[in-house]
């Protein structure tokens, strides 16, 4: 992930972010969606219907590099420009950044987090960055969708999700036991 400032979150497992994300597609009534449409998750579901935060799109100017940013009391999630366009067309790195700040809105809503120096390196399951690609693997890519007969390309392909996001998933799983 770059450069990308981390912080320290409270210790959590890897179940319960898990459990989360699963939680999340069922009461959306998504558990069989291969492709979670992500975006209209997002703008329409929980931010139009439901209000939960404030759905922002702002210019790289405001942004820089940043390509979303959710509020740490919940008011909002705020993507740029470019990775909005990028997400309703289908792109697989926005789709996973959309994910991703889900993840830091359902974990880390007023939550104590500390920054973390640079020179520091945090646990996993500290690390809010680390927790919030867990939640977004989980949410666009879940366990119960996949066999062990699944290739990188088929998920690829079927959850509209990057090579990286796919070999982690399925390495990840694989790993667990759970393929």
């Amino acid at each position: 992930m770059g450069n990308i400032e981390d912080y320290k979150a409270p210790p959590t497992s890897w179940a319960k972010v898990d459990a989360l994300a699963d939680s999340l597609r069922s009461n959306l009534k998504m558990e069989r969606e291969t492709r979670i449409p992500i975006v209209n998750v997002v703008e329409k579901i929980l931010y139009e219907q439901l209000e939960l935060f404030e759905f922002q799109v702002r210019g790289r100017v405001e942004m820089g590099s940043a390509e979303g940013l959710t509020c740490p009391k919940g008011d909002f999630i705020r993507f740029r420009e470019d990775v909005y366009e990028s997400a309703c067309d289908g792109g697989v790195r926005a789709r996973f950044t959309f994910a991703h700040e889900l993840g830091h809105f359902f974990m880390h809503t007023n939550v104590p987090l500390a920054r973390a120096l640079p020179s520091e390196r945090l646990p996993a399951y500290r690390s809010a960055e680390t927790q919030a690609n867990r939640f977004a693997g989980t949410l666009l890519i879940p366990a119960a969708l996949l066999t062990s007969q699944h290739t990188v390309e088929q998920i690829m392909s079927e959850f509209g999700v990057s090579k990286p996001a796919a070999e982690f998933r399925l390495s990840g799983l694989r790993k667990d036991g759970v393929l």
